[in-house]
């Protein structure tokens, strides 16, 4: 409302009277008479509106001050504390300033003076408005109004009905706030008929108007004050008006004419305004400037601003332009470092002045800037911090929720959709104990969201059905969204009655209330449905009209996605061609919006439809294209989509081209398309695993220059930063206007430079540091091998065997140093039942069935059958996918054996018999690896183990202790202990128990080293992640983690390695989980790293990635081979196995792989253990050598 409302006070505060308040000798007149002259030199000092005018005065009123004390006079004393407590108002000291105030309250109260009183409570009401804290600012405001109205004084009534609008403003009481401001105006028209008082309400009731969004009645009092004004030749409040005036044109987006007033303020104020009213104008200026994307010349004015407000002492103004500076260059420039040097700034400032609810708010800036970062530890910390200050200091339920709802969507973006309910939860209730019904409705929307993208679809449904109960009657776009919700959920459930009334209802809102946007949304909804109902010809009409509405309102984004569900409702009715048509016209878009993903999307389809024509090298050539641009996204993805199934989406892509390769092979076989498919393959494996990473959220920083990788994320967070507001820009109403066009064509060349700056910068870290790079960001034609290569880290007496699942069909490469053959297989959904049914087969634990016999001969043949004649006596390499990644290939049946044929009866002959096996994550990786490994020494040191950690409190360790109960974890804690219960029961345990055998294995295994220098251990508690992550380890060839592994059937990117839980005082460790992140940032030299309790489920929809990504990221760490049990045998026969695998290495001199063969075959002959749930589990990834 501007800087003259504030000013009012002064009538309240500066009253001092040339007379004192009780009669004095000749000499103490005197001396009271310099007094007056100190406070009149202060009032003088105060008016130049300068930090240092106010400090000046300050030493002036403090002189004054202490003369009255000495001369005894109480009510003189009073006045000056009030002019000292106002003066520190300006100087933005307001705990100073209410403790002077509460002096000058003591006094009153004690000489009986009611009107000085309640003036004084006045001004602790606009002092406590002023730290936001409204409540009590309400409370003395309510108290003065009261006295005012007894004493009749209504001139300070009215003054005090201003503060008290304003305290209703920050409470969002629009209509309290307005009617305090309507009984002002009419005791300044009626009673007093005062213009200039009746001027400055009328601008205060326009302000209030234009922050409720309703400009027209803005707009209105704006001009019935600025005639006043103009009528009165007072040009500072025409300077006011056509500042807000301005103010209010910037928002409804007319930005010529609002610079217009806003500069016509800014010349009055130039040479009669103080500084803090030109500053306020610059501000405004500023904003407009980064409205129009033009975000240079924004900094500058805010500078300005910024230095105006330092010099004139108004700390809080001054926080506000360093928190829209810090907002351009975090959400638009993406330079996050300059946004977090100036919160540093901010945060000062807020302390300085007390100002502990700014504080907080500050924190919670602070932490979105961390997230955008991926740095979640340092964001928890802030918004944990913020949340301290909300509860416990500023007892401000309302900011706590909004930070509460930052930590939930923290863990929602993490992928923690539980931990983030619950934390939806707490808001929640704040809400229901504020009853604040909106709010709760809000949170309600959220959670819906939540549970709808974990297909929780009842969850969802209740907590939209709960929303709509809570929705104020007027809220009608809240309901639309709601309605939009429930009707996805219904389409998902095949409820299509319900969705169709649910969308019909929010097209019906969306009509009734003028809401174009959600009008056109709500066809596209009804569109949705009918082409999942397979009513195509309805779904293409309701698409057609939300394409129509789309470019009738030029909204590109929304235009090329419903292009794209157009397309796929021709694909269903066969239709290609039109469907290609259709999705070059979604190309052409994407490409004008610079979407590299929908790009990317746009291609796949289309070669997908193209083939469905039979124009394989067409088709190709799209895929091909397509596929270079996924290889060429680093980094891009962004944290929104964190969670998404960009995973999948990248892997059909490669699915789709190695199955035209195949294609074409088959009409072409001279051509070598079959290698061209083996090279896809490898190619996939390698994104496959940056997407996995990408997913856990890994920071990966061994092997790498930490220097160079931050300038890799500071150029990425500032290439996607300018990318995300160049699009906001070309999709806003001010599109069309020139500086905005300008602001999107630098944003463009911006981006240009900064992509250049990247391809530089990729080149240094690739040149420095050369596995990382083939790891997170690998050359296609340089780092993942062809058919040359491959067969090169083949010796006569190997055979790779490299399996690829696709939908419809898979594929299997057989290669050797000097052949390659391809062969068909069944498709996804046969393969993955046959898998299911081998598994379950070999987990039956008596003897050898003849259901294993049976079951391992059916998928023995699937799998091997078209390749026996080639393998045989061979090594099998085996570079699996999908399911068959967690299949241990050593039990499955031997095709080439004499029972191959024969009867269900015969004996069982295992394929480890006759053959050493060893998996490989892809071929690819172990040239890497042998290449990088090639000069490493062997490790000095024998063994190191780690087993038997300690997961629960009712753990024996604990036995007669009572559990302690810990509250308020860190974010790796609660995201540790939350992930661990969802893989837990993902793999179909409750929670994680204990491995007595573990302990019995280390012992045996450690029994087996001499020399005691050589081996280290850690049992129960010393099971630590420091321990794991101890820099000494890398003096081992050998490290055993006898613990729980677990390669997450369902959401691999969680996997991990278990350690302690629990320290042994009960409390939680700080750590108790390595992630795949971890796992690739270890450091070990050693020859062989053991995970021998590993768990990778069981069941249907498997996904093999985690057990990939623990095994890549083992052999990142600098391992050459992993031994990894495929399900956890938690008895004495994984320890029996175990000393026999080491028994064979350290006492025989085998290879690791050759060793592992031996042991299980030593298992296979013995009695009660020969079952290959026993022995089979355990696989050989890596170096066969």
């Amino acid at each position: 409302m501007g800087a003259r409302a504030t000013f009012a006070q002064l009538q309240i505060a500066q009253q001092t009277a040339p007379a004192p308040s009780v009669p004095l000798s000749a000499d103490k007149q005197k001396r009271y008479q310099n007094a007056v002259k100190l406070v009149q030199e202060g009032q003088e000092l105060q008016k130049k509106g300068t930090k240092e005018g106010y400090q000046e005065a300050l030493g002036k009123y403090q002189q004054a001050l202490k003369i009255n004390q000495e001369l005894g006079l109480r009510a003189d004393q009073a006045e000056i504390l009030m002019s000292i407590g106002l003066v520190n108002i300006f100087l933005s000291e307001y705990q100073q300033a209410l403790d002077l105030y509460n002096q000058a309250l003591i006094i009153w109260q004690e000489l009986n003076q009611p009107l000085f009183e309640a003036s004084v409570l006045s001004m602790i009401g606009d002092t406590y408005n002023n730290m936001g804290k409204p409540r009590e600012s309400l409370e003395y405001l309510k108290r003065a109004e009261s006295s005012f109205r007894i004493q009749k004084q209504f001139r300070h009534l009215a003054i005090n009905l201003s503060s008290i609008s304003r305290a209703y403003m920050r409470l969002g009481e629009t209509k309290n706030a307005l009617n305090s401001l309507n009984q002002a105006l009419e005791i300044y028209r009626t009673t007093f008929k005062d213009k200039e008082k009746e001027a400055d309400t009328l601008n205060s009731i326009a302000f209030l108007y234009s922050q409720i969004g309703k400009s027209e009645m803005s707009l209105k009092y704006y001009n019935q004050a600025l005639d006043i004004y103009r009528e009165r030749k007072d040009l500072l409040g025409e300077a006011e008006i056509f500042k807000n005036i301005g103010s209010l044109h910037g928002k409804l987006g007319k930005h010529d004419l609002a610079l217009e007033y806003l500069n016509k303020a800014l010349g009055i104020q130039s040479t009669k305004g103080t500084l803090v009213d030109r500053g306020l104008t610059i501000n405004d200026i500023a904003s407009i400037y980064s409205s129009r994307g033009n975000y240079e010349k924004a900094i500058e004015y805010y500078q300005k601003a910024k230095l105006l407000f330092h010099q004139a002492g108004w700390t809080t103004l001054e926080s506000l332009s360093l928190g829209s500076i810090i907002s351009i260059y975090r959400n638009f420039l993406g330079n996050n470092q300059s946004a977090l040097k100036y919160t540093e700034e901010v945060l000062e400032l807020n302390r300085k002045t007390g100002e502990k609810d700014e504080e907080a708010s500050t924190f919670n800036q602070q932490g979105d800037i961390y997230i955008q970062q991926g740095d979640y530890q340092l964001a928890l910390d802030r918004y944990n911090e913020a949340l301290q200050i909300e509860l416990s200091i500023t007892k401000n339920p309302k900011a706590a929720a909004r930070t509460l709802g930052n930590i939930a969507l923290l863990y929602n973006s993490l992928g923690d959709s539980n931990l983030s309910i619950r934390t939806y939860n707490q808001v929640l209730d704040i809400y229901r104990k504020l009853d604040n019904k909106a709010q709760q409705a809000r949170i309600l929307l959220y959670m819906g969201g939540v549970y709808q993208k974990n297909a929780q679809f009842n969850e969802a449904l209740t907590s939209y059905n709960e929303a709509l109960k809570l929705l104020n009657k007027e809220d009608y776009l809240s309901e639309i969204n709601i309605r939009y919700g429930l009707a996805r959920i219904y389409r998902d459930k095949k409820d299509y009655p319900r969705a169709f009334e649910a969308a019909n209802l929010a097209l019906k809102l969306s009509k009734k209330h003028k809401y174009s946007f959600q009008e056109i949304a709500s066809i596209g909804i009804i569109g949705s449905i009918y082409l999942v109902q397979g009513d195509y010809k309805n779904a293409l009409d309701s698409y057609q009209k939300a394409l129509d509405g789309y470019r009738q309102s030029d909204l590109k984004i929304k235009e090329a996605e419903t292009l794209s569900t157009i397309s796929m409702a021709y694909s269903f009715q066969k239709q290609y061609q039109q469907a290609i048509n259709t999705l070059n016209e979604q190309l052409k878009l994407r490409r004008t919006l610079k979407d590299i993903q929908g790009e990317s999307d746009a291609l796949y389809y289309i070669a997908k439809n193209q083939r469905k024509l039979g124009k394989l090298e067409t088709a190709l050539t799209s895929i091909d294209e397509a596929i270079k641009i996924v290889e060429n996204i680093r980094g891009n993805v962004k944290s929104s989509d964190l969670r998404t199934s960009y995973f999948a989406t990248v892997q059909k892509y490669y699915k789709l081209y190695i199955d035209l390769l195949m294609e074409l092979d088959e009409k072409n076989p001279d051509k070598n398309y079959d290698e061209l498919a083996l090279n896809v393959s490898e190619r996939s494996r390698a994104r496959g695993l940056i997407e996995l990473l990408k997913e856990s959220n890994a920071k990966i920083r061994k092997g790498a220059n930490p220097e160079l990788l931050e300038q890799e994320r500071n150029l990425l967070q500032q290439i996607n930063a300018r990318e995300t507001t160049r699009g906001n820009l070309e999709n806003s109403p001010n599109k069309n206007d020139p500086i905005t066009k300008n602001s999107i064509q630098r944003l463009i060349t911006e981006a240009e430079n900064l992509r250049s700056q990247y391809k530089e910068l990729q080149t240094k870290i690739r040149t420095t540091s050369s596995a990382y790079a083939k790891l997170t960001n690998p050359d296609p034609d340089k780092d993942i091998l062809k058919l040359p290569q491959i067969q090169q880290q083949l010796d006569k007496d190997t055979i790779l065997l490299q399996y690829s699942i696709g939908e419809e069909r898979s594929y299997l490469w057989a290669v050797t140093p000097n052949s390659l053959n391809t062969y068909k297989l069944p498709g996804r959904e046969k393969i993955e039942i046959a898998a299911e049914k081998f598994k379950s087969a070999i987990s039956n634990t008596t003897g050898v069935p003849p259901k294993i016999i049976e079951d391992t001969k059916e998928f023995s043949q699937t799998l091997l059958g078209q390749v026996a004649g080639k393998i045989s006596g061979k090594r099998l390499v085996i570079v699996a996918d999908g399911a068959l990644q967690t299949i241990p290939f050593a039990a499955l049946h031997d095709v080439n054996s004499p029972q191959a044929n024969a009867t269900k009866q015969t004996p069982y002959q295992p394929l480890i018999i006759n053959h050493e096996i060893v998996n490989l994550p892809s071929i690819t990786a172990l040239a890497t690896q042998r290449t990088e490994l090639a000069k490493r020494n062997t490790a000095p040191k024998t063994l190191a183990v780690l087993a038997d950690p300690v997961f629960k409190p009712d753990d024996e360790e604990f036995t007669g202790k009572p559990p302690t109960v810990t509250k308020n974890l860190d974010l790796s804690q609660e995201i540790d202990q939350s992930a661990l219960k969802t893989s837990a029961r993902n793999l179909q345990r409750d929670g994680w128990d204990r491995l007595p055998f573990t302990g019995e294995e280390a012992k045996a295994l450690l029994g087996l080293v001499k020399n005691q220098s050589h081996k280290k251990q850690a049992l129960r508690f010393d099971a630590t992640y420091e321990w794991a992550t101890n820099p000494e380890l890398k003096q081992y060839r050998l490290l055993h983690f006898a613990t729980h592994g677990f390669a997450d059937p369902i959401e691999p990117e969680r996997s991990g390695i278990v350690l302690s839980l629990l320290d042994k005082q009960g409390k939680p460790t700080t750590k108790g989980y390595l992630r795949l992140g971890d796992i690739f940032n270890l450091d070990f030299a050693a020859d062989l790293v053991v995970l021998s309790a590993c768990d990778t489920g069981l069941g249907k929809d498997i996904k093999g990635e985690g057990l990939v990504g623990l095994t890549r990221g083992l052999m990142y760490a600098g391992a050459p081979r992993v031994a990894v049990s495929l399900w956890n045998v938690n008895d004495s026969g994984t320890s029996i196995l175990m000393q026999k695998f080491y028994k064979q290495m350290l006492e025989q001199g085998k290879t690791p792989a050759a060793a592992l063969r031996a042991a299980q075959l030593e298992m296979l002959q013995s009695g009660d253990k020969q079952n290959p749930y026993y022995w089979a589990s355990f696989t050989l990834q890596g170096e066969w050598k």
